[in-house]
């Protein structure tokens, strides 16, 4: 069966910073490939740090997605989908940003990591980076993890509710058992918030989940991290095959949601 984890980082777990070295990349690509192949991951979407040193402002963010976009190139294959950042704080440099991300680097999405960002997910900082998203054809990911107040799951449903044109993937959702249900909840409600499973808390509530709103609501997620790995065994990934669902239901969680989300025959 065909894995495709939505949710694989670029850059390391001590703060975004990518590793010191000029083969970094070449040591990252090692890394991450072994840890797929080991858990049967076919393919991933490599997503940019957050929490990456800004020091030069805009111009890093902008490395940030060069970098992600030439990782992408290096194995298009096993990572057929891109994702980058901007920083609300930034402004209309972001707008920019954000039409560079799209046409000049062919990315395919981009990601929010508000914690880290200085401001919540329902700022109203967001609202213009939203309508330029819309407006160039990208896939807005959303960290949604309890542990952050900037970052709670019904601030997320407010944009979802504002703007019903976009369909947003909430990640990290599934972090504690109150979060999650209140995840739940969300799903009944709205209709263009797929969630991904990372932090899932077991197979029941995968069910659960899967019989209150169906299976196209559920996106494979490990939240990874290659430098230092976030995990050598994929606990999530377990927890998907344990679920008592079809076979079907799990190739849509496991797969099928990313490539139509992304547009991927």
């Amino acid at each position: 069966m065909e894995i495709f984890d939505i949710h694989h980082h670029l850059g390391s777990l001590t703060g975004g910073s990518l590793q010191e070295g000029n083969d970094w990349q070449e040591r990252d690509y090692t890394n991450r490939v072994r840890i797929m192949e080991a858990n049967a991951v076919t393919m991933a979407a490599i997503l940019a740090a957050t929490g990456y040193i800004q020091a030069d402002g805009i111009k890093d963010t902008m490395r940030c997605n060069d970098t992600v976009a030439a990782y992408r190139k290096r194995d298009p294959k096993r990572f057929p989908v891109a994702c980058g950042i901007v920083e609300p704080l930034h402004g209309v440099r972001s707008l920019a940003e954000l039409e560079r991300m799209k046409h000049e680097l062919h990315l395919d999405g981009v990601v929010w990591h508000s914690r880290f960002q200085g401001v919540a997910v329902d700022h109203q900082l967001m609202r213009p980076l939203l309508k330029k998203v819309r407006e160039v054809g990208l896939v807005p990911l959303v960290h949604t993890n309890a542990e952050s107040n900037l970052e709670a799951v019904w601030r997320l449903e407010r944009l979802a509710l504002e703007f019903p044109e976009l369909t947003f993937v909430s990640m990290d959702a599934l972090t504690t058992n109150t979060n999650s249900q209140l995840a739940l909840d969300i799903a009944k409600r709205t209709s263009n918030i797929l969630f991904d499973t990372a932090h899932v808390r077991g197979p029941a509530y995968i069910r659960q989940f899967v019989e209150a709103v169906g299976s196209h609501r559920l996106i494979f997620g490990s939240l990874f991290y290659s430098y230092p790995a976030s995990y050598e065994h994929c606990a999530t990934l377990d927890e998907i095959k344990a679920a008592k669902i079809s076979d079907e239901d799990k190739a849509n969680i496991l797969a099928r949601n990313s490539r139509k989300l992304f547009g991927l025959s």
